[in-house]
C-alpha cells in the first residue's frame, strides 16, 4: 500500500515531539513499519441501495473474512450484516460521518491513515526489530457502530475503528453523557483511541498483587506513556482527556499538589476511594482543598506520567517494552528521582 503523506501531524505536533533535537528517550527517530492495509468499510457498502448491498457484501467478504463473522455458531453473516447496514440510525451517523470529515482532517481517510502509519513507525522503532515483540498490526477496518460504547476494538492484527464516536463533543448522540466525558468525542482521539488499545496489547500478564495508589498511578500512566512515545505530547495529553488549561494547571500547581500526596501519605495507601478521587475519570480530582473543583480529574495518573518520565531520563537504556513489563511500582518510583 502507498504510504501517504499528511500535513496533519504537525497540527497534532508528531512532527515537534519527533524532531531532530532528542532531548528525551522516548524521542526516537522513527523506523518505516510494514504498512497497515486500511479498510474503509463504511464508505464502501453504506452508500449502496438495497438492491446493490449482497453483491457488494459476497465480493467483499473473502478479502476480508474478520467482518464477515457470524455473530452466532453455524450462523450466517448475512442475517447480521444485512439488517444493520440497512437500519436508519447507522445510515443517518453515518452521514454525520461524512460531514465531519468534511470539516475535520483528522477523521478523514486519508489523514487517519497517515497518523496510524507514523504512530506504527515510532512504535517499531521502540519496540526493536522482533516481530514477536509488537502487536501485529495487519489491517485497520472503519465502520459506523450505532454509537456503541468501545471507543476502538482490537484483535490479533485486525483494528476496527467506529467513526460515528469521534463526532465532536456536541454532537447529539453523546448528549447523555457527562460533560467532561464527551470531550473523548473529538475527532483528534481516534488515532489516540488506537494506540491506547496497542498498549494495552504490552500490559502485563495475570493479576497485581500490589493495589496500592502508587501502582494504581503508574499502571495507568504507562498508556499515556506509551502515547507520547508513538504519537507525541499533544496526543498523551489527550490520551488524558486534558485541555490544554488542565496540563497548564497541573504543571503549575504541580509542586503543591505533589507535597499534598507526601504529607497524607497517599502512595503507599490501599484505599478504594482515595483510587476512585484520584485515578478514575471524573469532572475533578478531590485533594481535599478548596481548590478542588479547579482540579482537573485522574490526577493521580498525571502525576504518575510525571514519575515515569522522570524514571525514563534517569535510565535511558531503559526501552518501552521494559517500562511498560515492570510491575514494581515501587522500584520504579524509588529509581525515578521524582521532586516536583
Amino acid at each position: 500500500m502507498k504510504r501517504i503523506g499528511s500535513n496533519l501531524l504537525l497540527l497534532l505536533g508528531i512532527g515537534t515531539a519527533f524532531s531532530s533535537c532528542q532531548n528525551d528517550p522516548w524521542d526516537v527517530a522513527p523506523v518505516a513499519s510494514e504498512a497497515i492495509e486500511f479498510v474503509a468499510f463504511a464508505d464502501s457498502v453504506l452508500p449502496l441501495d438495497s438492491a446493490s448491498l449482497l453483491p457488494a457484501l459476497e465480493h467483499l467478504a473473502p478479502k476480508y473474512p474478520e467482518l464477515f463473522i457470524p455473530s452466532v455458531q453455524d450462523g450466517d453473516w448475512r442475517d447480521d450484516l444485512l439488517p444493520y447496514l440497512t437500519d436508519p440510525e447507522v445510515k443517518a451517523l453515518y452521514q454525520d460521518v461524512q460531514t465531519v470529515q468534511s470539516e475535520e482532517p483528522a477523521l478523514q481517510n486519508s489523514e487517519l491513515i497517515a497518523m496510524v502509519q507514523a504512530g506504527l513507525d515510532h512504535y517499531q522503532a521502540h519496540m526493536g526489530p522482533r516481530a514477536s515483540d509488537r502487536y501485529p498490526a495487519k489491517r485497520l477496518y472503519t465502520y459506523v457502530s450505532r454509537n456503541e460504547e468501545p471507543m476502538v476494538l482490537i484483535a490479533p492484527e485486525v483494528i476496527f475503528l467506529p467513526l460515528d464516536r469521534y463526532l465532536g463533543a456536541n454532537h447529539p448522540a453523546y448528549a447523555h453523557e457527562s460533560a467532561y466525558m464527551v470531550q473523548q468525542h473529538q475527532p483528534e482521539n481516534a488515532v489516540v483511541e488506537i494506540f491506547k488499545a496497542i498498549a494495552s496489547w504490552h500490559y502485563p500478564e495475570g493479576l497485581t498483587s500490589d493495589y496500592t495508589l502508587l501502582s494504581g498511578m503508574l499502571s495507568e500512566a504507562k498508556t499515556v506513556l506509551f502515547i507520547q512515545a508513538t504519537l507525541g505530547e499533544e496526543a498523551a495529553r489527550r490520551a488524558l482527556n486534558y485541555s490544554m488549561g488542565d496540563q497548564s494547571f497541573m504543571e503549575e500547581n504541580e509542586a503543591d499538589l505533589w507535597g499534598i500526596f507526601v504529607s497524607q501519605r497517599w502512595l503507599f495507601e490501599d484505599d478504594v476511594d482515595l483510587k476512585r478521587k484520584l485515578i478514575l475519570p471524573a469532572p475533578f480530582s478531590k485533594f481535599g482543598t478548596p481548590k478542588d473543583r479547579e482540579i482537573p480529574g485522574k490526577a493521580g495518573v498525571w502525576f504518575g506520567w510525571q514519575i515515569l518520565q522522570s524514571y525514563w531520563r534517569q535510565h535511558p537504556e531503559a526501552t518501552l517494552r521494559e517500562i511498560m513489563a515492570n510491575e514494581n511500582a515501587q522500584s520504579l518510583f524509588q529509581q525515578s528521582g521524582y521532586r516536583p
